[in-house]
């Protein structure tokens, strides 16, 4: 691994995406039943190394800078683009998929499930396009994915939005945005303090957490703007009564000895870090959620979002229950 870099992501940081690595499976091509008895290092060998002259000038500055950067799967990605283009011609593309994809892997396992995908369907002439995560079999690809993943649903995200509050005054669309980037400081924050993600997918499984509650977020706004509200509306008092119980036998429990496993620690301080952020959180949510639609008030939306951390603090307790057995 040394040497090698991922965009955004350190390389200490690297896990898995939970759709990529609860279980790694062999790519189903159709194909499958004639796949050649050949090594990975055989594959290679056999398409031969890339020509510099057989790609496109905008493919080969490309190709040239990933070579520079050492950047992991940057050639993989390149690979992507020439089997998804039209700018080749099917052997031709085939070929080229399969020397980067020969150049460009990261971890044995994924290498060889990916090299024998694309060799086969360079031998048989078939069509193939290349989707690497499709392939992920380590800690540090499930991290680049997820990451991936997770710009393609930010961007998503900002065009619902956009296209949601146009119609808005400028003001309220202004406090849209403020507590759209609060929330996804928040949900950030209690990914990295709080939330259980352990073992080798801890980074992964926290990225794809984030950008799973800021696609909540946004979709509580777009159906409070429609008109929708929650059947369950708690009164303010009673959840708070339960929370106050629920955080302080939870604090209580954690000063006597923290959460722990592998790539996970949480402790008092990071469950009062998270509790002081939620409190920000709560405060803002609610004004903005009631100034939306006047069905409900900020006491109805504050009611509603101390139930809802009274549930997370309480799936802590339960975990903490069950790791004792």
């Amino acid at each position: 691994m040394s040497g090698h870099t991922i965009k955004g992501i350190p390389l200490i940081q690297a896990s898995a995406l939970s759709l990529i690595t609860l279980s790694v499976i062999y790519p189903l091509s159709a194909l499958a039943g004639n796949r050649s008895e050949l090594s990975t290092e055989q594959m290679c060998s056999q398409v031969g190394h890339i020509e510099l002259a057989a790609l496109t000038p905008a493919d080969r500055e490309a190709y040239l800078l990933a070579q520079a950067d050492n950047t992991l799967y940057q050639v993989w990605e390149i690979a992507e683009k020439v089997s998804a283009g039209s700018t080749y011609h099917l052997t031709e593309k085939n070929q080229l998929t399969l020397q980067l994809i020969c150049e460009g892997g990261f971890a044995p396992a994924e290498e060889m499930y990916a090299v024998q995908d694309a060799f086969d369907h360079w031998q048989n002439n078939q069509p193939f396009t290349f989707d690497l995560c499709q392939y992920i079999t380590s800690g540090v690809g499930s991290a680049f994915c997820a990451n991936r993943f997770a710009g393609e649903q930010q961007i998503e995200r900002k065009q619902r939005q956009d296209s949601a509050i146009r119609q808005l005054s400028v003001a309220q669309q202004q406090t849209i945005k403020n507590a759209v980037r609060m929330a996804e400081d928040f949900f950030e924050h209690r990914a990295m303090h709080e939330e259980l993600h352990s073992g080798s997918s801890h980074t992964a499984f926290r990225i794809e957490s984030v950008a799973n509650q800021n696609d909540r977020y946004l979709s509580q706004i777009l159906d409070t703007l429609a008109g929708s509200q929650p059947e369950d509306i708690p009164s303010l008092d009673e959840a708070d009564s339960t929370l106050s119980q629920t955080y302080d036998s939870l604090i209580q429990r954690l000063k006597m000895g923290p959460i722990e496993d592998f790539n996970l620690q949480v402790t008092a301080k990071d469950v009062e870090s998270v509790q002081r952020a939620w409190l920000i959180y709560r405060e803002q949510t609610a004004s903005m959620l009631a100034s939306l639609n006047a069905n409900l008030s900020v006491q109805d939306w504050l009611g509603i979002l101390t139930a809802e951390r009274n549930r997370q603090l309480s799936e802590i307790l339960e975990y903490m229950d069950l790791d004792t057995h």
